[in-house]
């Protein structure tokens, strides 16, 4: 449903935008835009005009309008709800922290980051920023070092000895 949102979303944007460059924009194959568009016109979300022998214009239909309000929506409550998951894991991890362990974060400077620091601001919680993650051990060896990335699974980082939380 995805790759469909995002086919909706360039043609509403733009309405005689080409496959190529729906294919480049979503990072979709050719084939794989030429089968959703097919599959959106079935479906009556896109209809085609042809302007001339070579130049089609694509348009939403009014359902394809609903379908794409729709499927914003979604995503606006999908991605709200995983906030909302990083923002009580935060809270829990302050809450079960002793009052001695600092909290150190390990990652790009990305949206998450910036939800991660929020929420430790508004628990009044002090972190540091941290560039390796190997050297993040206080003296007293209490620590805990919050991650937000995938590479973060991997077994070594799972051990207690780093004592990592990966929040997502």
């Amino acid at each position: 449903m995805t790759n469909e949102f995002e086919i909706l979303k360039n043609v509403e944007s733009e309405d005689t935008i080409t496959q190529r460059e729906l294919a480049k924009r979503t990072g979709l194959s050719l084939g794989a835009v030429n089968v959703l568009i097919k599959r959106l016109i079935n479906k009556g979300l896109l209809k085609i005009e042809h302007i001339n022998p070579r130049t089609i214009r694509y348009i939403l239909t009014p359902k394809g309008l609903m379908e794409k309000a729709r499927l914003t929506y979604q995503y606006i409550v999908l991605s709200y709800n995983h906030i909302s998951s990083i923002e009580s894991k935060i809270e829990q991890i302050v809450k079960n922290k002793r009052d001695s362990a600092e909290i150190f974060l390990y990652g790009e400077k990305d949206e998450l980051y910036d939800i991660i620091i929020s929420k430790l601001r508004s628990l009044n919680e002090p972190y540091k920023l941290i560039n390796d993650i190997d050297k993040a051990v206080t003296d007293n060896g209490e620590h805990i070092i919050i991650v937000w990335s995938p590479e973060f699974y991997h077994p070594k980082y799972q051990m207690n000895v780093f004592n990592i939380l990966n929040i997502l």
